[in-house]
């Protein structure tokens, strides 16, 4: 009988073990992933901003132009 407890016992705690494990892997991989998204949002945000001021721009120049479209090409790339 004292064996079967034991055995229980141990069966029990290595299931908490794991599941415990999982729980903290998985919650983890979630904050990794807001952050992650976060920081697309971050990226996108500010080359929109880039691509207004170059809008704004009274005279741009063919550089600016071409900023502007590599700009948005960076742009359509991160929606894919």
């Amino acid at each position: 009988m004292h064996r079967w407890i034991a055995t229980a016992g141990a069966i029990v705690a290595a299931l908490s073990v794991i599941v415990g494990a999982t729980v903290a892997i998985e919650t983890r991989y979630a904050k990794a992933q807001e952050v992650k998204q976060q920081l697309d949002e971050y990226y996108a945000r500010q080359i929109k901003l880039r691509i207004l001021e170059l809008d704004l721009k009274p005279s741009p120049t063919p550089a600016d132009r071409a900023l502007r479209q590599y700009l948005v090409q960076e742009l359509q790339k991160d929606k894919d």
